[in-house]
């Protein structure tokens, strides 16, 4: 959208079948980017197992969101300008081709050097997505769209599990990849189809200067993120270095977007209280909650010795819960126009679900994990996509797709931190733990045979790789009253993996009361309604066409305004 140009809804110039295939497209595109990440979630420890990489294992989800999120902002910003449907399929056919790359792998280092190609595409299509929902309705029709989309992200969850497990246990975990090859065959006509471009000849100036300083200064963040305490202590030069890199390059991304014409995240727009503090929102969410996720199938496939597809059946609830909630919830939200109570309504079952989550231990039963998992996913289904409507609102609708890409890029990079924050948490508490639990006579009779079997015992993921795990297995038995070492040995290793995975639920505990924090100090903004003009940037010009409209009975205001007390902002 061009900052001075008319700003109509695309439904409103669109017939009802024409809405529906189109959004029929949509759902598609998102669920093959939603289906891929549930279904790695479940098959991980084995990929791990196979590939023998359990030193790298955050860097399997890692890599794939370190490219996503620092393409998201760029994306957003030129489909505003050129339109959503060229990104879209080209993320749609880079993510397809990039997955069947995955699925070939022959060793850890290339499969994750894979999976940052995929995040290219997946960052593509997520940015894609949900600015595309913007562009289509006002935000007092949004939120049950939103809603529906959220909901396909939910059925992707409910399916990609078990899905994952099943395919995983009966042929391997590289078909999971390969399965997104005929989904994306039918994404991409689809979406290309249905889904209007923009008109040409369009003059820009795009800030690839901008883009090019924050995804540097995005890369060295997360890179200390990921190294620090694993490779490199915190006060290494190595990690000292990428910090200070990283504020560097953070400060010159300022100094850039405050001089371009069309910096790819406006500035003005963190004055806006409601866009600032939504984006803290999803920040502290992807931290405490996608972070932590991603840990579960680790503990369910070793510490309860759970099958792939069993470990997808226990965390399917989660989804059920996310599918309720998220079409309900837009449902409300579109009747009564208010959104604030139930935003941190939902943070705090949230909150409440890692209180439960941090209790599990190796001998939890199943269907209480799985209770559990259904809380958090009523929660889940409240907050994420609430989130979306809300920073869309809080911008005027030629920043739709800037708005909508930063919420997801702070999303991820909070889910980044929480997966490598957890990563040394899971790595240090269970060899600080394991340690401890294994008894010293055991540790010095299998180290007198083999000391090399006695490291094999600190990747609690080697179990899962018969191949790797039987000789290791025949050797400690071998021992004198060899069974009981290994079965010690064992249920240490078990206890090592549950304290971890509480310690892990104990910090996205905080992560989520932080989250619903943030919802409570924001205000609530009436959601508008009808076909408003773009308003004017601080310190910008007018929009072409005359001064902006009133919208929702609310007084026109700037970006950097609403929210801010100003006028038109309410609770």
């Amino acid at each position: 959208m061009q900052p001075g140009a008319d700003y109509q809804p695309l439904a409103e110039s669109m017939t009802q079948r024409q809405i529906y295939l189109l959004l029929f497209s949509l759902m598609i595109g998102l669920f093959i980017a939603a289906l891929d990440q549930t279904v790695v979630a479940t098959a991980a420890p084995r990929i791990v197992a196979e590939l023998e990489g359990f030193n790298l294992f955050s860097w399997m989800f890692t890599s794939y969101m370190l490219t996503s999120t620092i393409v998201i902002p760029l994306v957003g910003k030129l489909g505003d300008l050129y339109g959503r449907r060229l990104f879209l399929v080209s993320g749609v056919v880079l993510f397809m081709l990039s997955s069947a790359a995955c699925g070939l792998a022959p060793s850890m280092e290339a499969f994750i050097a894979f999976r940052f190609i995929q995040g290219l595409g997946g960052g593509m299509i997520f940015a894609s997505v949900f600015a595309t929902v913007g562009d289509m309705f006002a935000p007092a029709d949004r939120g049950k769209y939103i809603g529906f989309f959220t909901g396909t992200f939910s059925l992707a969850s409910i399916f990609g599990p078990p899905l994952g497990g099943l395919i995983t246990d009966a042929l391997s975990w590289r078909w999971i990849f390969y399965m997104n090859i005929p989904v994306g065959l039918i994404a991409i006509p689809a979406i290309y189809m249905n889904l209007p471009t923009k008109a040409k000849g369009l003059k820009v100036k795009i800030d690839y200067v901008g883009a090019a300083l924050l995804s540097a200064a995005s890369v060295c963040f997360l890179l200390a993120m990921v190294w620090a305490g694993a490779q490199y202590s915190w006060g290494s030069p190595q990690i000292v270095g990428l910090l200070a890199a990283a504020a560097a390059l953070t400060v010159l991304f300022i100094v850039q977007e405050r001089r371009h014409p069309e910096p790819i995240l406006p500035l003005h727009l963190f004055r806006n209280q409601v866009f600032l503090l939504s984006n803290l929102v999803v920040f502290t969410f992807g931290l405490g909650v996608f972070g932590a996720f991603q840990y579960l199938g680790l503990f369910l496939q070793t510490a309860l010795g759970l099958s792939a597809t069993g470990s997808g059946f226990v965390m399917m609830p989660q989804s059920l819960g996310v599918l309720a909630t998220s079409i309900v919830g837009g449902l409300v939200i579109s009747r009564s126009g208010r959104y604030k109570v139930q935003t941190v309504g939902g943070a705090m079952v949230i909150a409440g679900a890692m209180l439960l989550l941090r209790t599990i231990d190796q001998d939890s039963p199943r269907w209480e994990i799985s209770a559990y998992m259904f809380v958090m996913g009523l929660g889940f289904g409240i907050v994420l996509p609430t989130m979306s409507l809300v920073v869309q609102n809080a911008v005027s609708p030629q920043y739709i797709g800037v708005a909508s890409s930063s919420s997801q890029f702070f999303r991820q990079i909070g889910a980044v931190m929480g997966i490598a924050i957890f990563g040394v948490i899971l790595t240090h508490s269970y060899e600080s733990e394991f340690r401890n639990r294994m008894p010293g006579d055991d540790r010095a009779a299998i180290e007198a045979v083999d000391p090399e079997t006695l490291v094999s015992l600190d990747d609690p993921t080697l179990r899962l790789n018969a191949h790797e795990w039987r000789p290791i297995e025949a050797e400690i038995t071998a021992l004198a009253g060899g069974e009981a070492i290994l079965a010690r040995a064992t249920r240490a290793q078990d206890e090592s993996v549950s304290v971890a995975t509480q310690n892990i639920f104990t910090v996205a505990l905080v992560a989520a009361l932080l989250s619903a924090l943030f919802a409570f100090l924001m205000r609530e903004l009436p959601l508008r309604r009808g076909s408003p003009q773009p308003v004017r940037p601080v310190g910008g010009p007018l929009p072409a066409g005359g001064p902006a409209v009133a919208v929702a009975s609310a007084p026109a205001t700037s970006d950097a305004e609403v929210g801010t007390g100003g006028a038109g902002s309410a609770g």
